[in-house]
């Protein structure tokens, strides 16, 4: 009780007027509606899902009835092709292919291709085909008889001839593509009814076949026009479990039942039963196809049958959105100029909410809303302020950042060369001792001359250059090195230090860790739309796979270094740039390595 108090008081005193207007108008529409909804979804879920069944039931039966009359019509052909004359004669002669060869060019043999072309109307029969056991290819002068007589060894290894060999008592049969041979397929058509016939006056010679070729798209339309759903699909199954045609393949794969389980699934076929296929519930019903051995399934997601049902509730449901839609209208309206001003001060708040604020035009209004934007505008300058002050003191952490990264590699780098001209000295090879301080000072006037921490890409590669011409002045020449840079891209920034650590590691752990100490390395470059793409490929000893991934975590160690190097250059080309620039490793042991570097297309702007 108490807390109903409590929350009438909140309600009556302490909310917003302007949520007291919304609440009141959203409660005097929204109830109803609710009760509406709940009553018209029980009744119309009920009432529509009856008529969609027998719907869907007339639907079944108009399709079968389709359907025998298309197979009657094939049927209808088939018997008149039978029972022409020269073709019952051809029956009757013990060399079936000796008396069409004499009799080809006969009033009868015309006829009976006349006749036979006046069936093919390539909207639904595509094709006919005689086949006669000639032992060859029967050749004909005639075009009629080479366009319509065939020797059977060419369906010799269908699936369909397999089935007359293996059920000698079988006489016709309803083919899907599937039975039917390469050839026919793409010559006669993707379906067949085929007749056998025996040559009487030799019965034991190798039968005979007629066979009439029609389209798969002719049945799988008619299945098709008559679908009430898009998810619904009408499948035609034959008694070997072959699919004959469907409204849709995927679909007619997703629901397909064997031949012998549809009845056991759905009962009668006069009624819809419901199934589960893969979780789905579904409604099926079929029809035995007289005259074949089809059956024709219907599967509907019980889903879409709701949908109907779904839909006009959804309709009601706009409508009524549409009265709340005016009550909040209303509402809004009724709070008045005041209500409106603190909108405005919400909206601004919300639209400047990712990026720097914006003030309201100063205003001389006394009343609580003025001294809301008059409070606002002092918040808004304040935190301009600060994100102003946070953007330039981020932007010098970075560069501090980023050159505390270079300064680590330019030790590393130092402490290598003066290992190398102490060598020299102790060798006794003062021209050589001259040449290498030289060249190391021409090194480091590149590297410490100016305070920016990029440089030109023409400079870096003078770095790189230097640095293994202190190698080889180590090594005795053992490295070879390639430059194929394009001009244009030469006065693009590069952060200083990029290339040379990712060269003296291809030196150090891949060309000096292969038995001969030799190898040769390439660098090249290209513009990939906004960004520039450097590859440096190595012949070295390449990288262990299971060493390749934490070659740029900062963890790899091989017993000679912790890698600092390429580290710190692919951490310093991520602070700079933003994540999806850096290094990229790619190796193959015994074969060498190659680095992918990516940056910015960025024009180098001296300081």
């Amino acid at each position: 009780m108490k807390k109903t108090h409590s929350l009438v008081h909140y309600f009556l005193h302490d909310m917003k007027f302007k949520n007291k207007f919304m609440i009141t108008h959203l409660i005097l529409v929204l109830v109803p509606t609710l009760v509406v909804f709940l009553f018209l979804y029980g009744r119309l879920s009920h009432i529509i899902t009856d008529n969609a069944i027998e719907s869907e039931q007339a639907l079944v039966s108009q399709t079968a009835n389709t359907l025998e009359a298309t197979v009657s019509r094939l049927r209808l052909a088939m018997d008149s092709i039978t029972s022409m004359p020269f073709l019952s004669e051809a029956t009757y002669t013990p060399d079936v292919y000796g008396y069409l060869s004499r009799q080809q060019d006969s009033q009868q043999a015309l006829e009976f291709f006349s006749n036979i072309n006046a069936l093919i109307d390539h909207e639904f029969i595509t094709a006919i085909q005689v086949y006669i056991p000639a032992g060859k290819k029967p050749e004909f002068h005639s075009p009629s008889f080479s366009g319509i007589i065939a020797s059977t060894d060419e369906i010799s290894g269908s699936y369909w001839h397999g089935i007359f060999d293996g059920q000698p008592e079988s006489v016709s049969l309803l083919c899907p593509s599937f039975y039917l041979t390469k050839k026919e397929l793409k010559q006669m058509g993707r379906l067949a009814y085929i007749q056998k016939f025996t040559n009487f006056a030799n019965p034991q010679e190798e039968c005979c076949y007629i066979a009439i070729y029609f389209s798969e798209a002719y049945l799988e339309e008619m299945l098709h026009s008559n679908l009430t759903s898009t998810n619904s699909v009408y499948y035609l199954v034959n008694s070997r479990n072959s699919l004959v045609a469907s409204s849709n393949a995927r679909l007619a794969g997703t629901y397909l039942k064997r031949y012998e389980a549809i009845p056991e699934a759905v009962g009668s076929t006069e009624e819809f039963a419901t199934t589960t296929i893969l979780d789905e519930a579904l409604y099926m019903g079929y029809r035995e196809i007289n005259g074949t051995d089809w059956r024709l399934v219907s599967v509907i997601p019980v889903d879409s049958v709701f949908s109907e049902s779904r839909q006009v509730l959804f309709n009601t449901a706009a409508l009524y959105l549409l009265f709340v839609a005016l009550a909040c209208v209303t509402a809004l309206l009724l709070a008045g100029n005041l209500a409106k001003r603190l909108s405005l001060v919400v909206e601004k708040i919300n639209q400047n909410r990712e990026k720097n604020l914006v003030r309201f035009e100063d205003n001389a209004d006394k009343d609580e809303i003025g001294q809301l934007v008059f409070n606002y505008n002092a918040m808004v300058d304040r935190i301009n302020q600060l994100m102003a002050e946070q953007t330039e003191t981020a932007e010098k952490l970075k560069v501090s950042e980023v050159k505390a990264l270079q300064a680590q590699i330019n030790p590393h780098f130092l402490y290598n060369m003066l290992d190398m001209i102490n060598w020299l000295a102790q060798s006794g090879k003062q021209k050589e001792v001259s040449l290498a301080v030289q060249t190391l000072s021409k090194f480091y006037k590149l590297t410490l001359s100016k305070k920016n921490i990029t440089t030109p890409i023409r400079e870096e590669l003078r770095h790189v250059e230097l640095y293994v011409k202190l190698q080889n002045m180590r090594y005795e020449d053992k490295i070879s090195f390639l430059v194929d840079v394009p001009d244009e891209i030469l006065d693009y920034e590069i952060p200083k230090l990029v290339l040379q650590p990712i060269v003296e590691n291809a030196i150090q752990h891949g060309i000096f860790e292969k038995d001969s100490k030799e190898g040769s390395v390439v660098i090249m470059a290209w513009i990939d739309g906004p960004d520039i793409v450097f590859v440096i490929s190595d012949d070295g000893a390449g990288i262990s796979p299971e060493k390749l991934p934490h070659i740029l975590d900062g963890s790899y160690e091989d017993g000679r270094g912790s890698n600092i190097g390429i580290y710190n250059t692919h951490l310093r080309l991520q602070l700079l740039y933003g994540k999806s620039y850096g290094l990229h490793y790619e190796s193959t042991p015994a074969q060498g390595t190659e680095v992918q570097v990516r940056l910015p297309g960025i024009i180098y702007q001296n300081a």
